[in-house]
């Protein structure tokens, strides 16, 4: 079975490159930008200072990063991409779990989502403790050096936070949202698979698990959570999230406010070893119900490999990444979002343009004298690379890798 989740995967991405009109079709009868795919965000704002790219897109922190440290700086938000209102309020990070452990464990499960639910909405009501404890979590609330630049991570966490759209709540716009990436992922052909040519309501119930949000809700409401039962004997999940990513500040702020979560809800993380990379145990109504070990990935199909084979029972990731193993077959459900937009098109700072339009145009007066643009992007199949891609092609650019 791990083999033939890892061997699935790396033909869709194979299968995406070859067929997605990505390679060979320049005729040089349009403008090209070249996508540069970069293994994550965390080495573009000094890939942009040393001249190594020309823009990039990225998730958050990483847009930040440059304005504050005055790298680069950005021209859109994702939501504000082409085709004009397709990216509004769209999915990006998603609560998601294995169905093997939603099923031997589904209180677990339950409870997970709703401290995630709270957590969420602490993010969003508190953004300054929200933007410390991802300082903290991320950077180790240091500084970050740029050549002769140095600049407080907690600033740049100030920039960050506020620009990113903290909800779990699977609203209407949401699941169309994630139908928009189904159908995005299979116009580039990287959805070849068990979601291919199905209608909307057959896609989202491939995608989505039926009740675990909406029992999670009740849970809160009901506060069932404070008679839980210790368990006989202690089970352990293991939890996936994102390295260097903002899009999981609810997990941040459950870990390093557990005492508020405790005060307030009586569901929470007790630390055993605090911080990234760390345990915890699972408490609800004042009893240890489940270790909890966060594991740290560098992409979200990395993580949903490590799902794939077992090794993750519930996470934090991009919507894109699910949607790929999903069509594969892998054996995860989606719960929610976790939270929506959050990117963002950076260029450098003495660019003589300030939106879109502008950058649009310079890739064509690019073109003219004989020169190709090269855009940052994480990776292929990524939230941001997929926005990249049909923005590019709404503005009549073609991509070249």
């Amino acid at each position: 079975m791990k083999k033939r989740f890892q061997a699935v995967f790396i033909i869709v991405v194979l299968f995406g490159i070859l067929w997605s009109g990505c390679i060979g079709d320049d005729d040089g009868s349009e403008p090209t930008a070249q996508l540069v795919y970069m293994s994550g965000c965390g080495n573009m704002p000094t890939a942009l200072s040393t001249n190594q790219i020309d823009a990039y897109i990225a998730w958050q922190p990483n847009a930040a990063i440059a304005e504050v440290a005055d790298i680069g700086k950005v021209i859109t938000y994702s939501r504000d991409m082409p085709p004009e209102g397709m990216w509004h309020n769209h999915p990006c990070c998603v609560i998601h779990a294995r169905e093997g452990f939603i099923e031997d464990y589904y209180d677990l499960a339950t409870y997970l989502t709703s401290l995630m639910i709270v957590a969420s909405e602490y993010v969003q009501e508190n953004p300054e403790t929200a933007a410390y404890d991802s300082a903290e979590w991320i950077f180790g609330n240091g500084s970050l050096t740029f050549g002769d630049t140095e600049v407080s991570s907690y600033d740049v966490e100030l920039a960050s936070i506020p620009t990113i759209q903290y909800t779990t709540e699977p609203s209407d716009d949401w699941k169309d949202g994630l139908v928009t990436f189904v159908r995005s992922l299979e116009d580039i052909e990287m959805v070849d698979g068990a979601l291919k040519g199905l209608d909307e309501q057959a896609i989202l119930d491939k995608l989505l698990h039926k009740t675990l949000y909406d029992d999670a809700i009740a849970l809160l409401e009901s506060e069932a959570y404070r008679d839980a039962q210790a368990p006989s004997s202690m089970p352990t999940v293991n939890l996936g999230y994102l390295a260097a990513d903002d899009h999981d500040a609810a997990l941040f702020v459950a870990a390093y406010e557990w005492e508020y979560f405790r005060d307030t809800y009586g569901l929470y993380l007790e630390p055993i070893n605090l911080g990234p990379r760390g345990t915890y145990y699972l408490v609800a109504g004042g009893t240890r119900v489940a270790k909890v070990k966060t594991l740290e990935f560098n992409g979200g199909s990395a993580q949903m490999t490590a799902l794939s084979q077992g090794s993750v029972d519930f996470g934090l990731a991009g919507a894109p990444p699910a949607i790929l193993f999903i069509d594969s077959e892998a054996p995860v459900k989606i719960i929610s979002p976790l939270m929506k937009e959050g990117s963002g098109v950076v260029v450098k700072t003495d660019a003589p343009y300030d939106d879109w339009d502008g950058f649009v145009e310079w890739i064509y007066e690019q073109h003219e004298a004989g020169k190709t643009v090269k855009i940052g992007v994480p990776m292929i199949g990524a939230i941001q690379d997929v926005m990249m891609k049909f923005a590019l092609k709404e503005s009549g650019i073609s991509y070249i890798l």
